[in-house]
């Protein structure tokens, strides 16, 4: 009879052990899931307040932003044409919807929020709401200027070789022209690192001994890329010009693999 008791006593134990712990581990997780909740919820309330702003107020804090025209697609504004945008919605006024709209400049936030613009009005829309915004008459000319610059001179829109039909490189009376299987290779040398001013380009480009020039012909637009020494490069499309600081890569490239210069010349 003792043994019985004290087997009864030690399962007694033993459940009562493995009742506490499973009590303990459902609290711990109905615990979690409640924090969880609390958390979820929290984060829609702080999306929703951010909602709240007017989308083209969100638009002008995004950091990334792509922009389409018909001829090229999902060019990425470089950081300084950026704050000119940024600076051109400061003349737009709000409307109404227009009657009707078809859409010439096309373009979207990394993180999905998109606009359009026939330099008329301009819209901002995601899924479920559009903002539709006046654009001034007397400022038509500028805009157009600062998103065709903005397209056309950005480093990103340069680098798209699959675009590229023809290369050619000038170095004084020498052209070089640049094979098809060569593109991706030319274009991964042509790293940025900010958009410059012209002056140090400029001046660079006069004292350098070696001055190359780059020739891009595409189905819908031709580029004139201006070595401007070793750490500029000053680009051309349609009238409109931008100059960048870039790595030294591209400039020993050319000088050494495509004109095979020694340091010695």
């Amino acid at each position: 009879m003792a043994k019985r008791r004290k087997i009864k006593k030690s399962v007694f134990l033993v459940g009562g052990i493995i009742l506490f712990f499973g009590v303990y581990i459902g609290s711990f997780m109905l615990f979690s899931k409640v924090e969880n909740s609390d958390k979820k919820n929290a984060v829609t309330i702080n999306t929703e307040r951010e909602d709240n702003r007017s989308l083209l107020k969100q638009l002008e804090d995004k950091e990334k932003i792509y922009l389409s025209d018909g001829v090229v697609s999902d060019v990425r504004v470089d950081d300084k044409l950026l704050e000119e945008l940024r600076y051109s919605f400061e003349d737009v006024s709000k409307i109404r919807t227009p009657q009707s709209y078809t859409s010439v400049y096309e373009g979207y936030s990394d993180d999905g929020l998109k606009f359009s613009t026939d330099l008329n009005v301009f819209r901002v829309y995601t899924v479920n709401k559009e903002e539709y915004y006046k654009v001034p008459v007397a400022y038509k000319k500028e805009f157009k200027e600062i998103l065709d610059t903005s397209i056309y001179t950005s480093f990103d829109f340069i680098k798209q070789y699959k675009t590229w039909k023809q290369v050619t490189i000038d170095y004084g009376d020498e052209t070089k022209k640049i094979s098809g299987w060569s593109y991706d290779d030319l274009a991964s040398k042509m790293v940025q690192k900010r958009l410059v001013g012209k002056i140090q380009p400029e001046k660079a480009r006069e004292r350098c001994k070696y001055k190359f020039t780059i020739n891009i012909t595409s189905d819908n637009y031709e580029a004139r890329v201006d070595i401007m020494g070793e750490d500029y490069v000053k680009i051309t499309v349609n009238n409109l010009i931008s100059y960048y600081e870039v790595s030294n890569n591209l400039f020993d490239y050319i000088k050494t693999d495509i004109f095979k210069i020694s340091d010695s010349e």
